[in-house]
């Protein structure tokens, strides 16, 4: 019986390296992608513009592929560009009802050249490669989360996957639109779990939504997520009344501090604060070296777990971090299946 035992402790030990290495090996792809070099002078236009495919002139943005469809464009009834530390560009046109297929489109291109356009017609979104304009998937946000969507492919078309460049491409989109949340619509990442995992177990197709949705909508999705709101705008007032903190990260530590206290105290096994979580994706103290945490989870039906990010200040969260609360919290609620991903910025 001890021989037993110790083999599936070596065992568990095992997939625990591998888990880490998994880990290790997906933010070293992140990372490689945000150092690529940018030439602002020769972004690449994306596919479903009239100068699609094309090198675009310098300028950034408000030339090139933001003025270049204005004439032609009669239906898109506003644009916005917004250009990211790391080079990566988004674009977002909003669409005349019943002009087009889609409300909303976001066209983000990746220093690389690399792009994906996302199509959103009220909670269903498609996501076309940049270069092709081949449907890479279809999906609609549900208060199960993203669930995918047949679509058609053209005969003979080669099958696309989802692949890691959307991922990162969908993180961008979500850090740009989080910074436009209003209080009555949130911007969210839904997606399937194994979109971040190396060897996805089940038949579900990998998924990924990214885009505003109203709050009741989010409210169904993540049945917590009103409390969640209102526990992080008062604990933030109340411990900025007090003043007693030393910069904006002080302030940001103590926010964090409270509301695990609070959250601890309702001692629910579905909803859990402040973890922290080593490499091996094992849960160790918090400030350990090499551990990520993950401010607040919401497992919030069978299969759906929810992850709150708490930003104070001007902070945004980015491609990496995002892509750690995803591995970890597959790894903390074992049965999840699918994510949603919510920035939480307190009003004060």
């Amino acid at each position: 019986m001890r021989q037993g035992t110790t083999l599936r402790s070596e065992i568990a030990a095992i997939r625990g390296l591998l888990a880490g290495a998994a880990l290790d090996v997906r933010i070293l792809r992140l990372e490689r992608a945000l150092r690529h070099k940018f030439s602002p002078d020769q972004p690449r236009a994306p596919a479903g513009q009239p100068n699609g495919g094309r090198w675009i002139p310098a300028g950034g943005a408000g030339s090139g592929d933001a003025d270049s469809s204005r004439g032609t464009e009669g239906d898109v009834t506003s644009r916005s560009q917004t250009l990211l530390d790391d080079g990566t560009r988004v674009l977002t046109l909003r669409i005349r009802s019943g002009q087009r297929d889609y409300d909303r489109q976001d066209i983000v291109t990746a220093p690389d050249g690399q792009s994906r356009i996302f199509e959103t017609s009220g909670l269903t979104q498609t996501i076309r490669d940049g270069a092709t304009g081949a449907v890479l998937g279809r999906s609609t946000f549900t208060a199960n989360g993203a669930e995918p969507e047949a679509f058609a492919q053209p005969a003979f078309a080669p099958a696309v996957p989802l692949g890691v460049a959307t991922v990162e491409l969908a993180l961008s989109l979500f850090a740009v639109l989080s910074s436009r949340n209003s209080l009555y619509s949130r911007t969210v990442l839904g997606l399937s779990a194994h979109d971040f995992m190396p060897n996805p177990e089940g038949g579900n197709k990998p998924v990924i939504w990214v885009g505003p949705i109203s709050q009741d909508k989010l409210d169904e999705a993540c049945r917590r997520n009103a409390q969640v709101e209102e526990m992080t705008n008062r604990v933030a007032r109340r411990v900025h009344a007090t003043g007693l903190y030393t910069s904006p990260q002080d302030f940001g530590n103590k926010v964090h501090f409270e509301i695990a206290k609070e959250v601890k105290s309702l001692n629910d096994p579905d909803f859990k604060a402040e973890i922290s979580l080593d490499r091996s994706s094992s849960e160790t103290l918090y400030g350990s070296a090499g551990s990520v945490r993950l401010d607040l989870l919401e497992r919030s039906s069978r299969g759906t777990t929810c992850i709150y990010d708490y930003k104070t200040g001007n902070a945004q969260l980015d491609s990496m971090r995002a892509a750690r609360l995803a591995v970890m919290a597959k790894a903390y609620f074992p049965g999840t299946l699918r994510l949603i991903v919510i920035q939480v910025k307190p009003r004060l």
